[in-house]
């Protein structure tokens, strides 16, 4: 995974290439929706997402801006771009 150049691009062009099938609308309906999990394995270069496939590096880069978490066995919640909560762990490895 190529991460060069990651922490000089703005969040917005970071959210662009991370979430490569699009940004969906954000919801109204964030309230009675669950928490979901998603495990983000750092020695992939991507991750199924309920939003599609992410790119793990500039993800990786906005979860540390976002959260401070850049280690494995990390929890944390992050608002995604649908403006839904979600709860990622961070793996170093999938296997």
């Amino acid at each position: 995974m190529n991460t060069q150049g990651l922490h000089t691009m703005t969040d917005e062009d970071l959210k662009m290439m991370a979430f490569r099938e699009g940004i969906p609308p954000t919801s109204n309906d964030t309230l009675s929706e669950e928490i979901q999990t998603i495990t983000i394995y750092k020695d992939t270069d991507k991750i199924q997402s309920p939003l599609g496939t992410i790119e793990t590096g500039p993800f990786l880069e906005l979860l540390w801006r976002q959260t401070g978490a850049d280690c494995g066995g990390e929890e944390e919640d992050m608002v995604f771009p649908d403006g839904k909560t979600y709860h990622i762990i961070l793996q170093d490895t999938k296997n």
